[in-house]
């Protein structure tokens, strides 16, 4: 039996963060004895009273920084602890400070973020290093090694005073002696012994130097090597007398076994991997391939093991790997890519993640890359944009799609002060001609209608359908003249009209229609879409009340609710300042109807007009930046209510959502402004959740990301409202730390009755279960819906069906909730 050697060393780790200390201590626990301490102080007691055989040590830390600590250690006392072997951990990736620490004398320099492969592989690299060193200072200065003379035809072995030494005997323990092999060599390895000697007598080895246990003074056997020579022959030359040395080499050995159980697990791993795997050499050789049964990637097999992937792969995916290659050279991190590649005709979506493996001199022995099919991914993708962007009748883009672009138009003509237009256009008596003719006519009409329109703008806009007969012309770029917009605008009109008002064919009958157009121009104005829209209809039915085939611009005049407008945002600012805005919650249930959370919904109490919905104020305030303060005072409001919930045992458990607009999420301090609310309230940060759009990641993605990001390490979940009406690909949502999908309230409302929404429900249920992101449903308002929900999947709703928006003690009066307070 072998004996249970224990091997793992003993790490301390010094990092005043406990996070980062939780990184790394989770990282190592599974191979090492694990010590952790938060300040230098700390450290050295530790160390002192039980030295590690490594510590990994954080540069900067208040008090004793982690360069001072080891210039205490390099000076101490104790020679154990001035020898023992320190790695760096820090952030700062400067040379200067990598340099110091070098000079210093560290073994090794690791910079944060924390890439655990890299680390597990330095610290291994460190402690084989230090091992080394010790034995071979511990061989050099007591001669501890086992020493031995053997005369092979005798079969007798004479041992040196120290030969029990490696067999864990104290010095003078055993004296010399002469005994056999056959008395110390475990009699399984005997074989192997007299092979080896066979082998070093024919000349086959210049060295005699077998692995082997032996018996240790506890009654084990442990593993040894022996090195040897020959040093006396007879006249034939024949070996009469051997002599050399053995070690103790239990600890490789253990290694070895653990490294070959390892690659075994990693094998198996692979092996039910459902993606394809290759493994690289440093020269770029295959060898492995793991091909998953049922796989599409007919390329791969087992048969390209020992091939060069540049020539075995194609070539559109041998170029892929060498620029993940590459990349993961130069960043020294996960490489991640998406490509498309033609396979006997079809082309299929890939998703290539490449990780580079670290050997010990830190360059890369070789490289591991997993190949995904991310084709139903890409398909249920371009679903979702198709449906959700595009009109299905016409194939235009739809008024979603519109209003994004004319948002950033909208943003774009404000800084930089260049013309453009949005134009409105409705089909004349074309309700007369559908209920005449049919549907199926008046579509044809519709199809045909947008073909011409499409062609008489060209490149020179957008052109959408708005629904119906109505259709949208967005033109951006026409200079900074106003006078020179309106007329090229005109001349565009002018083209489209002409070209709507020809005679077409339909089912061997011809028809004629005119369409009346609307026009609003835009540069420099901070005006939302919304106001767009109502601007250039006000033009449109202007028109439309001229004969037919006229086009109007929109008249300041048309607006006669300016006044309103004025008085509103007046009133805003006083509301703001006499406390008028409240919130109303909306319960959020799950599948066994149970109250989980709720959605705040500010509401203002207007002092002469009642109490007012968000639609009514929140685009205004919007317009005129008071929705950044009118936010905070949302979310402190938010905060004092999740306060008194969670002292409450029956109401503890509820989130709390709240919307938080673009502009202020983008604002500078939000983040920090919210860890600051969550300490002056004192709730639980994972009971406070934020609402943010689509259209918040199509700015400023990378700050967006990273104060996502923020939110996230401090407990705050982010929900992603409305989601299906902006662009959110499923590469880009995989890298965005999101905790809930929200499917928007439009799709919901007609999904029973229309195909289309049916289908985005359907595919962003798919998406969330591929992802791992739970999804909730808003604006559910019918058993009818809630039942088509349910079968798609979908475990959490929100809507009228489940309790309207209500000030909080309805809120809490409402029966789920009431009978828990009451019973508590």
């Amino acid at each position: 039996m072998e004996a249970q050697v224990s091997d793992r060393a003993h790490i301390l780790i010094v990092d005043d963060v406990p996070a980062n200390v939780v990184v790394l201590g989770n990282a190592l626990a599974d191979a090492y004895e694990v010590r952790f301490a938060t300040s230098g102080a700390e450290a050295l007691e530790l160390a002192e009273r039980a030295p590690p055989d490594l510590i990994l040590l954080d540069v900067m830390m208040p008090g004793m920084s982690g360069h001072e600590m080891h210039r205490r250690l390099r000076q101490h006392a104790n020679p154990v602890l001035r020898d023992v072997a320190v790695i760096f951990v820090t952030a700062d990736t400067s040379l200067g400070s990598e340099l110091a620490g070098f000079k210093l004398g560290a073994e090794d320099y690791i910079t944060k973020p924390i890439v655990v492969p890299i680390l597990l592989a330095r610290v291994r690299n460190v402690l084989e290093r230090s091992r080394r060193r010790r034995d071979l200072e511990l061989s050099l200065a007591s001669a501890e090694q086992g020493l031995w003379e053997w005369r092979p035809e005798q079969d007798d072995v004479m041992f040196n005073a120290n030969w029990a030494i490696p067999l864990g005997y104290a010095r003078g323990e055993m004296a010399p002696c002469v005994m056999s092999w056959r008395q110390l060599v475990h009699p399984d390895d005997w074989p192997v012994l007299f092979a080896a000697r066979d082998t070093y007598f024919s000349g086959e080895t210049r060295l005699f130097d077998p692995e082997l246990r032996m018996r240790h003074k506890d009654d084990t056997y442990v593993w040894m090597q022996l090195h040897g020579k020959a040093v006396e022959f007879d006249a034939s030359g024949r070996p009469l007398k051997m002599m050399g040395t053995y070690m103790n080499i239990s600890r490789r050995k253990h290694a070895e076994f653990e490294l070959r159980r390892r690659e075994a697990q990693l094998a198996t791993m692979i092996a039910s991997l459902q993606d394809a795997v290759l493994v690289l050499d440093r020269e770029g050789r295959i060898t492995m391939c793991h091909v998953p049964q049922d796989s599409r990637l007919g390329f791969l097999s087992a048969e390209l093991v020992g091939q060069q992937y540049d020539a075995a792969l194609p070539p559109e995916a041998a170029q892929q790997l060498a620029r993940a290659i590459a990349a993961a050279i130069d960043c020294q991190c996960t490489v991640q890519q998406e490509f498309d590649l033609e396979q006997d005709g079809n082309r299929c979506s890939l998703q290539l993640t490449l990780n580079a493996l670290a050997g010990s001199d830190q360059d890369p022995t070789g490289y591991l890359a997993v190949l995904q099919d991310i084709t139903p991914h890409k398909r249920a993708e371009e679903e979702i944009r198709a449906l959700a962007f595009y009109d299905q009748l016409t194939r235009l883009p739809n008024q979603r799609m519109l209003r994004d672009r004319l948002r950033a138009a909208l943003a774009f003509g404000a800084h930089t002060r260049n013309t453009g237009a949005l134009m409105f256009l409705d089909l004349d008596n074309f309700r007369r001609l559908e209920q005449a003719q049919g549907r199926s006519v008046g579509d044809l009409v519709l199809v045909e209608t947008a073909r011409r329109i499409e062609q008489a703008v060209g490149d020179a806009g957008m052109v959408a359908r708005l629904g119906g007969d109505k259709f949208l012309i967005l033109l951006e770029g026409l200079g900074a003249s106003q006078a020179e917009a309106a007329q090229r605008t005109a001349g565009i009109g002018e083209r489209v009209m002409a070209a709507v008002d020809r005679t077409l064919e339909v089912a061997d009958q011809q028809y004629r229609v005119s369409v009346s157009i609307g026009v609003t121009l835009f540069s420099g104005q901070r005006l939302g879409e919304d106001a767009m829209l109502q601007q250039v209809e006000m033009a449109m039915y202007s028109a439309k009340a001229s004969p037919g085939n006229a086009l109007r611009f929109f008249d300041p005049e048309m607006q006669a609710s300016a006044m309103t407008r004025v008085a509103l945002e007046q009133a805003l600012y006083k509301g703001l300042e006499r406390g008028e805005f409240f919130l109303a919650y909306q319960p959020q249930v799950d599948s066994t109807c149970r109250i989980i959370g709720a959605e705040a919904l500010v509401r203002w109490r207007h002092p002469e007009k009642g109490v007012l919905a968000p639609g009514d104020f929140i685009p205004l305030a919007e317009d005129t930046g008071l929705i950044v303060p009118l936010g905070q005072r949302i979310l402190e409001q938010a905060c004092r209510q999740l306060r008194l919930w969670q002292a409450n045992p029956a109401t503890a458990h509820l989130t709390l959502a709240v919307n938080v607009s673009s502009r202020q999420f983008e604002r500078g301090g939000f983040v920090e402004e919210i860890e600051l609310l969550l300490q002056s309230s004192g709730i639980d940060a994972r009971l406070l959740k934020l609402e943010i759009t689509e259209s918040l990641l199509l700015e400023n993605t990378d700050s967006i990301v990273r104060k996502m990001q923020r939110l996230r390490e401090i407990g705050v979940s982010i929900s992603l409202d409305d989601f299906g009406t902006g662009y959110s690909s499923l590469a880009y949502l995989k890298k965005l730390p999101i905790d809930q999908l929200k499917i928007d309230q439009s799709f919901v409302r007609n999904a029973v009755d229309s195909n289309i929404d049916a289908a985005i429900i359907r595919a962003i249920m798919t998406l969330g279960n591929s992802l791992g992101i739970p999804v909730i449903a808003e604006g559910v308002e019918t058993a009818a819906e809630l039942d088509f929900l349910v079968n798609q999947g979908c475990t959490l709703y929100q809507g009228y069906f489940f309790g309207k928006p209500c000030e909080v003690s309805d809120f809490e009066a409402l029966p789920a909730l009431s009978a828990a307070m009451v019973s508590e």
